[in-house]
C-alpha cells in the first residue's frame, strides 16, 4: 500500500514538472512585414505677413523755428536745419518728411496741431496766404552735412509780419530705402505714398515718440 502511494506521488510530481516545462517560452518567431505608411497630416494655415521693418527710420526732436525777430517786413524768409542723417542715398532711394506744428493755449490747455509741409494758410478770403515749404541739400564738398531749408512766403507779396509763428516747431522723419517709401522729390515712387498720410498715421506706422 505504501509503495502504491509513493508511485502516485511520483506520478503527480512528474505531471507538475511536465506542465511547468510546457509553459516555458519558446524561440521568437520571425519578424512580420512592415505595415503601410500612415496618411500625411494636412498642412497648417500660413501665418500673416509681418509689418515692414522700421528699425532704420529716423526722426528728429521738435526744433524751434528760426525765422528771426518779428515782425518780418518782407514777403519771404527762411532758416536752416542741419541733419547729419540726410545723405544722397536717402534722397535717391528714400523719403524725407517735414512736419510743422502750432501750439495754441486755450483756457490754460495747450492745443497742438501738426501739418506736413508744404502747407498754405489762407486768411481774409484768400487776400493773405502764407506758404510753408522746404528744400533739402545733401552733403557736398563745401557742406559736410545735410541741410533742410524751411521757407515761409506770403503768396500775395505782403509782408510776413508775425505770421511765421503759425508754425512754432519743426521735425523731420527720414525713411530710408529699406522700408516702403513714398514718391520723393526726385520722382522715384513706391507702393506707399506717405505724403498722403496724416502725422498721426505716420507716428503709428513707425512708432514715433513725441
Amino acid at each position: 500500500m505504501k509503495a502504491k502511494k509513493k508511485l502516485v506521488r511520483l506520478l503527480m510530481v512528474l505531471m507538475v514538472s511536465a506542465s511547468i516545462f510546457s509553459c516555458s517560452d519558446g524561440e521568437d518567431g520571425a519578424i512580420g512585414p512592415a505595415g503601410p505608411a500612415g496618411v500625411d497630416g494636412t498642412d497648417g494655415v500660413d501665418g500673416q505677413d509681418g509689418t515692414p521693418g522700421t528699425a532704420n527710420v529716423i526722426f528728429s526732436d521738435w526744433i524751434q523755428q528760426g525765422f528771426g525777430d518779428e515782425p518780418i517786413e518782407q514777403a519771404n524768409e527762411s532758416f536752416d536745419i542741419e541733419a547729419s542723417e540726410i545723405t544722397q542715398k536717402v534722397l535717391d532711394q528714400g523719403v524725407v518728411l517735414i512736419f510743422g506744428r502750432n501750439l495754441t493755449t486755450v483756457a490754460e490747455e495747450v492745443i497742438v496741431t501738426v501739418y506736413q509741409l508744404p502747407y498754405t494758410f489762407s486768411f481774409n478770403s484768400g487776400n493773405k496766404q502764407i506758404e510753408f515749404r522746404h528744400s533739402i541739400t545733401p552733403p557736398t564738398g563745401n557742406k559736410a552735412i545735410g541741410v533742410i531749408k524751411i521757407r515761409a512766403r506770403e503768396l500775395n507779396g505782403n509782408d510776413l509780419e508775425d505770421d511765421v509763428t503759425l508754425l512754432d516747431e519743426y521735425r523731420y522723419v527720414i525713411i530710408p530705402g529699406g522700408a516702403p517709401v513714398a514718391p520723393s522729390s526726385s520722382g522715384k515712387s513706391s507702393n506707399v505714398d506717405y505724403s498722403k498720410m496724416s502725422y498721426e498715421e505716420i507716428k503709428a506706422q513707425f512708432n514715433i515718440s513725441e
